[in-house]
């Protein structure tokens, strides 16, 4: 073997440790990570309930007070639109369960 074989080789020799290395911390870093995306999820799902919630009342408020800014005029298609929104958000909700 010439000096550049044996140099190629021991390279190639600590590329395969430092992959088994990073193979191993990677391992290490999933296991932990896989409990805090879990808590992570159950957050966000309990967030997205409370915003959605928050959301349909917002919806009925909202729409109130347009009715009310518009003197009846378009009580209708107020009426219409927030009802709507209100199933869209129901729906949303009860997918989210």
């Amino acid at each position: 073997m010439t000096d550049e074989h044996v140099g190629q080789d021991k390279i190639t020799d600590k590329a395969r440790e430092l992959a088994e290395q990073a193979k191993e911390k990677a391992s290490d870093l999933a296991e932990k990570a896989a409990p805090l995306a879990e808590q992570a999820k159950e957050k966000a799902s309990d967030a997205a309930h409370k915003a959605g919630t928050v959301a349909a009342q917002g919806v009925g408020t909202t729409a109130g007070k347009l009715d009310k800014a518009t003197h009846g005029k378009y009580s209708g298609k107020i009426k219409s639109v927030s009802t709507k929104l209100g199933h869209l958000l129901d729906r949303n909700r009860s997918a989210e369960k």
